[in-house]
């Protein structure tokens, strides 16, 4: 069954009361009601003369050529069905201006609803002619298209999106160039080239270009879906494609690296001088903060300039070198409250988070940071904290989403300027941390020795002692367990010690300037004598000879009174350049080693040479 009008369908009947019209035969001039067709449904009006009238929908039965009242739109009768006196009537079909669509008097469409649908023509291949506001199928791209101002575009809706942007650059800024917004004109924004290696907010392009846009003019980029008849030339089939170097912008396949920031625009879809075409999907690759909630993976290299925090309890680097370039390297310093041990309390933004490492004495220590005015003096809320639960506070500081000194190398950081709600209060409570501090490393000497275990160096503070050790079971962490029948002290080799030394050592050293206790050395017996020695100068003993404490025999010449006893045996005697040797029962004179007189045992003297003599020898 459809709904059929037709022109000039009018007829007769003369039906009383509520019920079916019966048809009585068409006026002259018109055509009857079977032109709507059997079954089928038209709009249609009855009147009579005494001004009664009816208006509806009425299906159409050729058996009997009746028109039933299927719908009442409206009537003499308070829009219901008019319960008709006898008579004639005439009836024919209408339309209802309830069921009219049509332009007002300013040229508006009015009164349209559309049930299901509307048809467009979907068998031309080609776009109709430009006219602004024109909307169409576009067969080429399987979507609804669309005409705004610009006759050198067309809008295929849901594949594509555009920014309506001014340009106040000076210059033309061309098809196909990555655009950033600077601001607006007459709350349009305002663009300008973008630029990988300008400020990051000159990279942070939002669309490219996608016609001419003509200096102090009006145009429009796309945000997303395709532009083609743009230079690609430069570009690879299926790349990424990202904003470019230089004043003049433009797009590259690669991605811009450090110090520059790069940011994708989409996607090379064919390359060529003229007709190039890219797919437009903007990815920003620079970032002025970025938080991951799940894991994240990077392939290739990471380099931080700034300062560099990891929360957590454990750090896992698999990399074979660590290299730092500091001179020193700390333990034991990061956040002592930290976000897991900052509380919130209020209805506002909860961004507060105590930072940095405490350094007070005293235990359990509580700061506490409240806000205190909101938007003053500015764009930025105010704050004002307390150690002693605001029975005194300090004066009120502005937020500024640094971190923001406090005391004690405490400091409170809010990640927002502004937004927070009057009196929110954060708290956090810090104390002195003196635990065991040091290196430790894995060692596993497999089937053999202790297996795994750990070694390393630590403070201890429980004994104030640096130490060493070889083995432990436990994982090093808070205080070492020295205790643990795992535990072994490491063993030292070095090639020089300076300091004091506490304990045993084994080895030489090979200096040393004194003893740590002076040593006294004595002797006993029959000689005795002592002196204190601490190695840091030659030490000499005065000896004492006990008298009488040796035994005198033949072998010693003994002296009673003046008188030498015994008999003195010396082989031969030296006076310098002479000498006397008896050999052989005869004595020997000899003048620096050569003998000059000899005397035998019959006293006959033997000279070498000649004798002279001042007297006479007999």
């Amino acid at each position: 069954m459809a709904l059929v009008i037709k022109d000039r369908v009018k007829e007769t009947t003369t039906t009383t009361g509520t019920g079916t019209y019966t048809l009585a035969g068409a006026e002259v001039g018109f055509q009857s009601f079977s032109a709507i067709g059997d079954g089928n449904t038209t709009y249609y009006s009855v009147t009579n003369t005494a001004g009664n009238w009816e208006v509806g929908i009425g299906t159409y039965t050729a058996s009997g050529t009746t028109l039933a009242r299927t719908t009442i739109l409206s009537s003499s009768n308070s829009n219901n069905a008019v319960n008709w006196a006898t008579g004639e009537k005439l009836i024919f079909v209408t339309q209802p201006s309830s069921k009219a669509s049509y332009l007002d008097a300013a040229g508006n469409q009015s009164n349209s609803d559309f049930a299901t649908h509307i048809d467009l023509n979907t068998t031309i291949a080609t776009k109709p002619a430009y006219s602004e506001g024109r909307l169409f199928y576009d067969k080429a791209f399987g979507a609804l298209a669309f005409y705004n101002d610009e006759s050198d575009i067309t809008l295929q809706i849901g594949q594509e999106e555009y920014i309506r942007v001014y340009n106040d650059t000076g210059a033309t800024v061309s098809n196909g160039i990555p655009v950033y917004l600077t601001g607006e004109s007459g709350a349009t924004p305002t663009i300008a080239v973008a630029r990988a290696d300008g400020t990051y907010e000159q990279s942070q392009a939002v669309g490219i270009a996608t016609h001419d846009i003509e200096n102090n003019s009006v145009g429009y980029i796309t945000t997303r879906g395709l532009i083609a008849d743009v230079d690609t030339s430069h570009l690879t089939v299926g790349e990424p494609v990202h904003v470019a170097i230089g004043a003049a912008g433009g797009t590259v396949s690669l991605s811009p690296t450090y110090p520059n920031y790069p940011t994708e625009v989409g996607i090379c879809l064919i390359t060529n001088a003229s007709t190039g075409c890219i797919y437009v999907d903007i990815s920003h690759e620079s970032f002025q903060t970025m938080r991951v909630q799940g894991n994240s993976h990077f392939d290739a290299n990471l380099t931080v300039d700034g300062d560099f925090t990891v929360n957590g309890t454990q750090t896992i680097a698999n990399s074979t070198n660590i290299a730092l370039s500091g001179a020193f390297n700390y333990f034991n310093s990061g956040d002592t409250i930290g976000a897991a041990n900052t509380s919130f309390t209020g209805t506002g933004l909860d961004d507060g988070i105590f930072t940095g490492h405490y350094k007070g004495t005293s235990s359990n220590k509580t700061f506490k940071v409240k806000i205190t005015t909101l938007n003053g003096g500015g764009n930025d809320d105010f704050f004002r904290w307390s150690v002693d639960n605001f029975a005194t506070q300090s004066a009120e500081i502005e937020i500024t989403g640094a971190d923001q000194t406090l005391e004690e190398g405490i400091n409170i950081k809010f990640n927002a300027v502004s937004g927070h709600s009057l009196n929110d209060v954060w708290s956090g409570t810090a104390s002195p941390v003196n635990v065991d501090s040091g290196i430790a490393s894995n060692r596993n000497t497999g089937t053999s020795g202790v297996g795994y275990t750990h070694m390393g160096v630590y403070y201890d503070v429980s004994t104030n002692y640096w130490t060493f050790f070889d083995e432990y079971g436990p994982e090093p962490e808070g205080s070492i367990d020295v205790t643990d029948p795992t535990f072994s002290y490491g063993t030292i080799k070095a090639g020089t010690f300076l300091g004091s030394v506490t304990g045993n050592l084994t080895g030489t050293a090979s200096n040393a300037t004194q003893l740590l206790n002076a040593r006294n050395i004595s002797l006993s017996g029959d000689v005795t004598g002592t002196v204190s020695f601490n190695g840091s100068a030659n030490a000499d003993i005065t000896a004492t000879v006990v008298n009488d404490s040796h035994t005198h025999d033949t072998r010693y010449v003994q002296l009673a009174g003046d008188t030498m006893t015994g008999t003195l045996n010396v082989p031969t005697v030296d006076f310098g350049d002479w000498t006397i040797t008896e050999s052989g029962g005869s004595m020997y004179f000899a003048y620096q080693g050569t003998n000059k007189l000899k005397l035998d045992s019959s006293g006959t003297l033997s000279v070498t040479n000649d004798l002279q003599a001042d007297q006479t020898i007999t």
